[in-house]
């Protein structure tokens, strides 16, 4: 690993130009978000920024930025995170085995989402809402 790692930074050039697909990657991402083709929750959008995260981080090879490291290593670890968090939820929806934990812990988070007042709307109370005890329904 260390040897590719050297070998890369005799080729500045090369780095700089995966950064800038980085930075691509980036833009591209964004404007496909605000101009409302893809969703931020969607997983094209993750693989977007994961990619994106990752191009950076191969160009800091040849010129260390702790900050920017940093940054781009969070994207990646968050992105992953956030990937397989839809891999674990999807495979819960077609399996009946699920892990009770986890299963009681997505069911916590679809409680909290739908308890969050939307704009001009008021709380509903908790006993509107259906049982804490039964199934989920995913």
């Amino acid at each position: 690993m260390s040897d590719i790692i050297l070998s890369l930074r005799q080729y500045p050039e090369v780095l700089q130009i995966i950064g800038v697909i980085g930075f691509s990657l980036y833009i591209t991402a964004f404007t496909l978000l605000q101009t409302g083709r893809i969703c931020g929750n969607s997983i094209g959008y993750t693989c977007f920024v994961i990619s994106a995260a990752s191009c950076v981080l191969i160009s800091l090879i040849s010129a260390f930025n702790l900050a920017a490291f940093l940054i781009q290593a969070s994207y990646v670890s968050l992105g992953l995170l956030g990937l397989s968090r839809r891999f674990v939820i999807h495979k819960l929806k077609h399996t009946n085995s699920e892990p009770e934990p986890l299963r009681q812990s997505f069911a916590a988070m679809r409680r909290q989402a739908r308890q969050r007042p939307r704009t001009g709307q008021t709380a509903q109370p908790m006993a509107q809402h259906r049982s804490l005890t039964s199934s989920p329904q995913y």
